[in-house]
């Protein structure tokens, strides 16, 4: 293959131009109906403030049994949500510690915002749109124990003490037991409880932490830490939405509300849920875009 050499132009040549437009570009975004300039501003409320229903899940199922074997004897199963298997001292009001979740369910009354105005609606039409799905906005999670649970400890020639499983010297192990909940009862209580074994003579029995208990002794889920010489450990590691207060799972916007305009759907993410004095069952449930 042969490059060739570049030709010499001839004497008073000049490149053809093409003539460019310097016009500065402008991307209008509009309303296929009408041609109009839409900011998302005029099409949202920036906030969405629904009024919901606090209704607690019981556990479904109950009968559960739990056992500890301590240094080879087998200590008396007993059923963990019994209110006889509680140690002294630790009872927590377990009967109040028993839910598997805290359902909120749409009132059919809100308020929102909307360039910086507020309005009420009623039901699901809104100015801007119609809320899309069922009434039941969100349901907050807690870790329950599902299936019996059986565990041995046994103290190994170093003198450390063998929890299995899952196999862990020295550590005390937190489960799932349930959430707290009673009428009345602030919302930051509203919370996961978890249980540990521990023995009686001849029988096994359960002692009960709220989360807000371990925060303050510095052992929170779902990593744990040290408290009285032993490590706290949870088993197993519990998700953020469970061991989240409720005020802190919807803080953390974990309930959702799609909106549907005629520009399309809008979904807006929790961020405050907010008490209402005198009524108990009710609270508000804040959301933005």
């Amino acid at each position: 293959m042969r490059i060739l050499p570049i030709m010499p132009r001839a004497e008073g040549y000049e490149p053809q131009s093409v003539d460019l437009n310097c016009d500065e570009g402008i991307l209008d975004i509009t309303h296929p109906s009408d041609c109009m300039v839409v900011e998302e501003s005029k099409i949202i409320a920036e906030t969405l403030i629904l009024r919901c229903f606090l209704r607690p899940l019981p556990l479904k199922n109950k009968d559960v049994k739990v056992q500890l074997f301590s240094e080879g004897i087998k200590l008396e199963e007993v059923s963990l949500y019994a209110k006889t298997s509680i140690a002294l001292g630790y009872d927590l009001d377990a009967t109040h510690a028993q839910w598997e979740g805290i359902a909120l369910e749409y009132a059919g009354v809100g308020q929102g915002v909307h360039q910086g105005k507020p309005f009420t609606f009623f039901g699901k039409a809104l100015p801007q749109g119609q809320i899309e799905g069922e009434d039941l906005i969100y349901t907050k999670p807690f870790y329950v124990e599902k299936n019996s649970h059986l565990e041995r400890r046994t103290t190994v020639m170093s003198g450390q003490v063998l929890t299995s499983p899952p196999g862990i010297l020295d550590a005390s192990l937190l489960r799932g037991y349930g959430g707290y909940y009673k009428e009345g009862t602030p919302l930051e209580d509203i919370e996961q409880v978890y249980y540990s074994l521990t023995s009686s003579h001849t029988h096994t029995q359960v002692r009960l932490f709220k989360s807000s208990t371990l925060q303050e002794q510095h052992t929170p889920p779902p990593k744990g830490g040290h408290a009285l010489n032993q490590h706290i450990l949870f088993s197993p590691e519990p998700r953020e939405e469970e061991y989240l207060s409720l005020p802190g799972a919807i803080a953390a916007g974990y309930a959702h509300i799609s909106l549907s305009t005629e520009w399309g759907q809008v979904r807006f993410s929790s961020f405050l849920c907010e008490a209402i004095p005198g009524h108990p069952h009710f609270v508000n449930i804040y959301f933005q875009p």
